[in-house]
């Protein structure tokens, strides 16, 4: 019984690293499309000060656009990551809490909710407040 609760546990540990693994590696994912907006933008307003065909900056526009269209479709993968493995860690909590991986994992949910976290909403930030 004591081989099969340890095949257990290791299967577990397996299963949390490879699904924090994952998790990290979709946040730096959106971390590298955000980059690629920033760069997109000065690379097209370089463009306009150059003498470069208007359909040169249209096709940059295009690349820029599509990248934009990146970021909500890496935050949905995200969250639904970040839930799987938040779903993991609350079930193993009781048998692996007091492991490196199972801080690793907790770790990673919190960084990834930071990401997927709505913006707060600007009420009552129009000036026309006294």
């Amino acid at each position: 019984m004591s081989s099969n609760t340890q095949k257990n546990t290791v299967a577990l540990l397996r299963s949390l690293k490879i699904k924090t693994g994952s998790v990290k590696r979709l946040v730096k994912d959106r971390t590298v499309y955000l980059d690629e907006v920033i760069h997109q933008q000065k690379r097209i307003e370089i463009l306009r000060t150059q003498d470069v065909h208007e359909a040169d900056i249209r096709k940059q526009n295009e690349v820029l656009e599509e990248t934009v269209q990146m970021i909500p479709h890496m935050e949905r993968r995200i969250k639904d990551a970040m839930e799987d493995l938040e779903n993991l860690v609350l079930s193993v909590e009781s048998e692996l809490g007091s492991t490196q991986e199972f801080a690793d994992a907790r770790a990673t949910v919190a960084d990834a909710r930071l990401v997927v976290a709505p913006a707060p909403a600007l009420v009552g930030r129009s000036g026309d407040e006294e």
